[in-house]
């Protein structure tokens, strides 16, 4: 285990995984990516790196950030992360846990789960997920989950509206994932415009005073018109959420902090650097944001 493991002091982890295939959507590369798209992708996430650097430079504490990217064209920047001592995390991909290779601080798992869906596929899946827990914990290697939850139509009846069903929808999933023995160092998800749920489903989380941290994920937009860092409404009230609810420590920055940077690059709308100082400079927004909320927070 890392001496950047389970630092208390992380409050952003960006996803820098393969949520986003930057070889299709980026690149427009279509069927298979040759072994050139492959590289012009893995120089994409070398940009973002470079962002979260830039950002690091000009004051956001480097012991703050994780960095969470898949172990196949993410491979050069979780290296230098490590070799930063920068928290990092890669989900196990292709059935094999191992990430010792890596030599991460975190083994990183996305998924969706519905807990009143059909109860065989249900317990596949938890059962696959208390298999991957266990080997989190015998590898040292402890274990994120990033989880989510879309209602049914039934669902949605059933509690009023989409956003009270997705909320109790995330916190019974949390529950059943706790019941099978699923036991994550780190929650993340990205809560609905409600503090009184957020808080709920952190208590969840944290229940038994278990030593787990909990993340809200900023989705932000994948919007390709606008250059500049433009922090949008619901990213910035996502970061004054997690700053100011007891129980949650930071945010998760999903692809809406560069993936349109990548684009007008990759487009030659702007020129490299520029793509890394706006990068930096939306990171930079989100910690003004954050540590300006959570300062409030601690006055009153």
């Amino acid at each position: 285990m890392t001496s950047s493991m389970h630092n208390s002091n992380l409050n952003y982890f960006i996803a820098l995984d393969d949520r986003v295939d930057l070889c299709a959507e980026v690149l427009a590369s279509s069927g298979e990516p040759t072994a050139a798209a492959r590289e012009q992708a893995a120089n994409l996430k070398r940009v973002v790196f470079d962002g979260i650097t830039t950002a690091v430079e000009n004051g956001l504490a480097k012991s703050s950030i994780g960095l969470w990217a898949d172990s196949d064209l993410g491979e050069s920047v979780l290296l230098r992360a490590k070799a930063m001592s920068m928290a990092t995390a890669s989900s196990p991909g292709s059935g094999v846990h191992s990430l010792g290779r890596l030599n991460v601080d975190y083994t990183a798992v996305q998924l969706t789960l519905n807990p009143d869906g059909p109860k065989e596929a249900r317990t596949e899946l938890l059962e696959r997920l208390k298999v991957v827990s266990d080997k989190a914990i015998e590898e040292s290697v402890p274990l994120m989950i990033e989880v989510d939850s879309v209602p049914t139509a039934t669902q949605i009846q059933m509690y009023g509206d989409a956003s009270d069903a997705r909320s109790m929808l995330l916190l019974m999933s949390i529950q059943q994932l706790q019941d099978a023995g699923v036991h994550p160092a780190i929650w993340a998800f990205e809560p609905e415009n409600d503090p009184t749920f957020v808080e709920t489903i952190a208590a969840q989380a944290q229940l038994d005073d278990r030593d787990v941290s909990v993340l809200l994920v900023v989705a932000g937009e994948l919007s390709t018109g606008v250059v500049g860092n433009s922090i949008i409404e619901s990213e910035r009230s996502t970061v004054e959420m997690a700053a100011r609810t007891p129980g949650v420590a930071g945010v998760l920055i999903g692809p809406g902090a560069y993936f349109r940077h990548l684009v007008q690059y990759n487009e030659g709308i702007i020129e490299r650097s520029e793509a890394v100082e706006v990068i930096a400079a939306h990171l930079g927004d989100i910690d003004g944001i954050f540590e300006k909320s959570h300062s409030a927070t601690e006055v009153r």
